[in-house]
């Protein structure tokens, strides 16, 4: 019975909901390397202990439906749809049936200098991708249905019309040569050469970019503004960002990213989202995680402030943003969940006592409230009314008051 049996991919509970996370099912299967878990080995047939470190296909259930019969394709990942998947063997990129069969070979090779490319199948038809093998790498994009012949289809092609000007041999000649010119006497050595249409290759993909649809843009841009031009952004690997991406952008699939206002990846690595809030910008500054603690980073992603406040845990620790050089913090309690010490600090993380103070604004805003307030008092100064007593204060930056207000009748 036990030959007969299934062969299982045996996990602990906790690994088994990271590797769902990790590798998404799709019809039922998904590619994942056989791990062989020490804590579990005397779960593992001896026989299965050669698929150890090799990819193989599971379903729901973690049990092996593709053993390691094949390879991972170099530039694609291999994802099941309508009973197909593209994958890697013996160095060329074939789809497989579920049971492991060979239905397609496309004849492209799957780890090359052509970076060639397969999608999986919509509607029987699946496109591919296939390196011209040039320094530009440009790719010839055609379809095939599930029998592997190609399908006849019309490219659309983007072309920019724009005359070639072939330098004349004789520079002051051709000062004087008007276009007019140009068209009578072409056949002469001195004359300017007009060719018209001229189609455009194919530009190379953008790197560090997020390939975003123009109206799609735009709602993101009015939904979300982009304050010191950075938005933070789920990099989200759909088909439209395949199709448009460069190959060294699959590195941020799935992953938080700043992008400004035309979509370049500005911060790209080296934080995480905290618990209890969304990082926005402001001041030139933004609040996020960094090794499991609340840091304040600037546009380039340096860390300039450390709150030295845990970013995940019981106490829900939250920053504010940045207004008039000044930012809250807000440190939980584990006993009271919802309750609050709040911290007030500048732009350089020192602590400042302008939390004791109501309705706090720039001094500079607030010239014509006051009697005694002047414009060179003003300067680098709050005005706020005291939480105890309601009167009118100007405070420096620190927190220090400088002296008390009086209103104008």
């Amino acid at each position: 019975m036990q030959s007969k049996s299934q062969t299982k991919l045996y996990l602990d509970s906790m690994l088994k909901e990271a590797y769902i996370a990790k590798y998404p099912f799709s019809e039922g299967l998904t590619c994942i390397p056989f791990y062989c878990d020490p804590f579990q080995f005397r779960n593992i047939k001896v026989a299965d202990t050669a698929m150890c470190g090799k990819y193989v296909f599971i379903n729901k259930n973690f049990e092996v439906k593709i053993r390691p019969i094949f390879d991972l394709p170099c530039y694609f990942e291999p994802k099941f749809s309508e009973g197909l998947c593209a994958v890697n063997i013996k160095g060329e990129i074939v789809y497989i049936d579920s049971f492991g069969t060979i239905k397609v070979n496309t004849h492209l090779p799957a780890c090359s200098i052509q970076k060639n490319r397969a999608t999986p199948f919509r509607k029987g038809i699946a496109k591919l991708y296939k390196g011209s093998n040039t320094p530009k790498n440009f790719m010839e994009i055609y379809s095939i249905n599930k029998s592997g012949f190609r399908i006849e289809q019309i490219a659309m092609v983007k072309v920019k019309i724009r005359p070639i000007l072939i330098a004349s041999r004789d520079p002051e000649k051709d000062k004087d040569k008007r276009p007019s010119d140009a068209k009578k006497d072409l056949d002469k050595p001195g004359d300017v050469q007009v060719f018209r249409p001229v189609f455009d290759l194919p530009g190379l993909t953008v790197k560090n970019h997020y390939p975003i649809a123009e109206t799609e843009a735009q709602r993101l841009l009015n939904k979300y503004p982009h304050k010191n031009n950075r938005m933070l952004l789920y990099y989200d690997c759909g088909e439209y960002q395949k199709e448009n991406m460069a190959e060294e952008d699959t590195f941020y699939c799935g992953k938080f990213v700043f992008v400004d206002t035309l979509f370049n990846v500005k911060i790209n690595s080296g934080f995480e989202m905290p618990c209890a809030f969304e990082p926005e910008f402001s001041e030139g500054l933004c609040a996020v995680a960094i090794d499991s603690q609340i840091v304040y980073i600037d546009t380039l992603g340096h860390v300039i402030i450390k709150t030295n406040l845990a970013s995940c845990n019981k106490e829900q620790n939250k920053a504010s943003t940045f207004k008039n050089g000044i930012a809250t913090l807000y440190h939980g309690n584990i006993n009271s969940p919802g309750f609050y010490t709040t911290i007030a600090i500048n732009v350089f993380g020192e602590r400042v006592r302008l939390l004791e103070f109501d309705e706090l604004e720039l001094a500079t805003k607030r010239l014509d409230k006051f009697t005694n307030l002047t414009s060179e008092e003003s300067i680098d100064c709050f005005v706020g009314k005291g939480k105890s007593n309601g009167l009118w204060f100007l405070i420096e930056k620190s927190g220090k008051v400088r002296k008390k207000l009086v209103l104008k009748q």
